[in-house]
């Protein structure tokens, strides 16, 4: 991916890493009871650390999720 679209992920990285919140600091979360629940705490973090607008969940089949976080909001027409 281009380097401008990891920037806030790289700082959501390093808010884990300075703080202790190893669920931020990992590449991959695997041990966790509800995968659903703990990517929406993960996203909604990303949310407050980035100044983002809000997080949005792509549909998909089985094998995980895609979360996105919303920078700005426009018009469109």
């Amino acid at each position: 991916m281009p380097g401008e679209l990891l920037s806030h992920a790289k700082l959501v990285r390093s808010f884990g890493e300075e703080n202790g919140i190893d669920e931020l600091a990992q590449a991959y979360v695997t041990d966790a009871d509800n995968l659903e629940a703990l990517g929406w705490e993960l996203a909604g973090a990303m949310v407050r650390i980035c100044n983002a607008l809000g997080a949005y969940r792509s549909p998909r089949g089985e094998g995980g999720g895609l979360y996105l976080t919303i920078k700005t909001i426009n018009w469109v027409g």
